[in-house]
């Protein structure tokens, strides 16, 4: 028997059919060879157990019927409308401790990337604010839930005041270059523009001011601190 032969298709009502007429034709004898085993199975009344037959039994059943004087029993006319059966492989019962050990190998893997994850979180009492830069309006040396919301707001306060005082004085400086640039010049765009320039410098000037002082004042905390918690 060729690799061929061993080919499973699925049992189809006319190849049912068929096999029922070579089993009212087959001897009592005949009907108890190996090589007809699934023919006579499937030809058996009522039986809807065998739902496969192999190419070497759709052979010996078109020979049986041709015997017989079948004309329409050809190989390739009883498997129309059949597919080959391909079989499942039936998944393999996993081991209760492999299942357990893996589980404990995934819980400790989510553990170390968690840790992973969280190592450049600052913990309480870290003490490396030194390193950071000092940036205007930003706290440093502490961890965030140190800091109290009535110093936040104190801050902010701040800060919108200088912003506030900066509006003010470029308006107020603008104003009186171009109310004394009456002094210069009678043409009112090169009043403007001087105006303009005086309350762009007045700006620059305020900016600087707060960055340099809020620059160095947090700089002398953070050199106070150390000393203060020794």
């Amino acid at each position: 028997m060729s690799a061929a032969d061993c080919l499973q298709f699925r049992v189809t009502p006319h190849i049912r059919d068929a096999c029922k007429q070579c089993l009212a034709v087959l001897s009592k004898s005949r009907q108890k060879s190996p090589d007809l085993a699934q023919i006579v199975a499937i030809g058996t009344t009522g039986s809807t157990e065998q739902t496969t037959i192999s190419l070497a039994s759709v052979k010996g059943l078109s020979q049986e019927l041709l015997k017989a004087g079948e004309s329409n029993a050809w190989v390739h006319q009883l498997l129309r409308g059949s597919k080959i059966h391909i079989e499942q492989p039936q998944p393999t019962p996993r081991n209760p401790e492999l299942v357990a050990r893996l589980d404990k190998i995934k819980r400790q893997l989510e553990e170390h990337e968690y840790q992973r994850m969280t190592v450049n979180v600052m913990p309480h009492g870290f003490k490396g604010a030194e390193l950071l830069p000092a940036v205007p309006g930003v706290r440093t040396g502490q961890a965030s839930g140190v800091i109290s919301m009535k110093q936040e707001l104190r801050d902010a306060n701040k800060t919108i005041s200088v912003i506030i005082n900066i509006i003010f004085s470029a308006l107020g400086v603008g104003f009186a270059v171009g109310y004394a640039s009456y002094t210069l010049t009678s043409e009112l765009g090169w009043r403007v523009l001087m105006a303009l320039g005086a309350a762009l410098i007045t700006i620059l000037a305020e900016t600087w001011l707060f960055v340099f002082s809020a620059s160095r004042g947090q700089k002398q905390r953070l050199q106070l601190k150390p000393r203060a918690t020794s």
